[in-house]
């Protein structure tokens, strides 16, 4: 049984690589069943354990176990941490993977794959919202999918912010300029892309500070009242999720509207898996607000781990 670590996953599989995948993931018709979440002990009851089982049409499956714990940074440790288990069609377990990495590139390349959808195919300028550990991630995929040519960093610390600027110069192409935002409003005003991947509970972004045709993208929250953009942002935008059945059960930055009448359940106009088989068109407009809610699906976890186990596969 194949053991990777996360330095294995990087080298084995590229952004590109891993937004196809997740494409042809979501074409395929896997099935992913309702993700358990578990409060773990401890803390400030904020602690979590993530069940996350997917199965492609043969059978094969993954199974992830990902934990959250908040006051991890503190301690210089990742806020959420995990595995993955593959299984082949015979059910035997074929890998274990490192969850952390395949989390974060997944997150990535679901992101960059709506905005193939969703963003303007001109979008140069993008703003990045959060220094947590996803962040470089998050702009190696957005300028994977455009051609990005600024990326803005904004955090709360300013030597979080240069630290993740840093981060992000190093995995990006060389030419892309990647600058720290002093803030938000203004970065958020020139934006194209404005991607948001914070642990925050309150608003940060506000849509009275969007201009015509941006493309929101927000990643950071995945429990009923979290939220990282208000009520304006939801109103302005035409609103995409990564799947129904995880934002509509998980996402606060969409429920918290839906529950005040602030915007109603049409307003939700797709699913990933309705743009990627053209069932919903995305971008209509090019002045057009639209925004991708992401809370994480299982699909592409399999996806992504059976794209990397696959590679170190073929080169043993």
């Amino acid at each position: 049984m194949l053991v990777l670590d996360a330095a294995q996953i990087q080298r084995l599989a590229s952004m590109p690589e891993l937004i196809e995948c997740l494409r042809q993931a979501f074409r395929s018709g896997c099935v992913a069943p309702v993700r358990q979440v578990t409060k773990i002990p401890g803390g400030d009851g904020q602690r979590l354990l993530l069940s996350m089982p997917a199965f492609d049409p043969q059978g094969r499956g993954a199974v992830k176990l990902l934990t959250f714990v908040p006051e991890n940074p503190a301690r210089g440790l990742p806020t959420i941490q995990g595995m993955i288990a593959v299984f082949s069609e015979e059910g035997a377990p074929v890998a274990v993977v490192d969850g952390t990495a395949v989390t974060r590139l997944r997150t990535g390349a679901a992101s960059a794959l709506a905005s193939h959808y969703l963003s303007r195919p001109d979008s140069s300028q993008l703003l990045l919202v959060g220094t947590g550990a996803l962040a470089p991630y998050m702009a190696m995929a957005h300028c994977a999918a455009r051609p990005i040519s600024r990326v803005s960093v904004w955090g709360r610390r300013a030597e979080r912010a240069a630290a993740t600027a840093a981060a992000i110069r190093a995995c990006v192409a060389t030419g892309i300029e990647v600058v720290i935002a002093d803030s938000i409003e203004r970065a958020a005003a020139t934006a194209d892309i404005v991607c948001c991947a914070t642990s925050s509970t309150t608003p940060l972004l506000c849509g009275k500070w969007l201009s015509p045709g941006v493309f929101v993208d927000l990643v950071g929250s995945f429990t009923p009242t979290a939220r990282e953009a208000d009520d304006e942002v939801v109103r302005r935008c035409r609103i995409f999720v990564d799947t129904f059945e995880g934002a509509l059960a998980e996402a606060g930055d969409i429920l918290e509207p839906l529950a005040r009448g602030v915007i109603s359940r049409a307003s939700v106009a797709g699913e990933l898996q309705d743009l990627v088989c053209g069932r919903v068109t995305g971008r209509l407009t090019a002045d057009e607000l639209t925004l991708f809610k992401s809370v994480g699906s299982a699909i592409e976890d399999l996806a992504a781990a059976q794209l990397i186990v696959a590679a170190a596969a073929a080169r043993s």
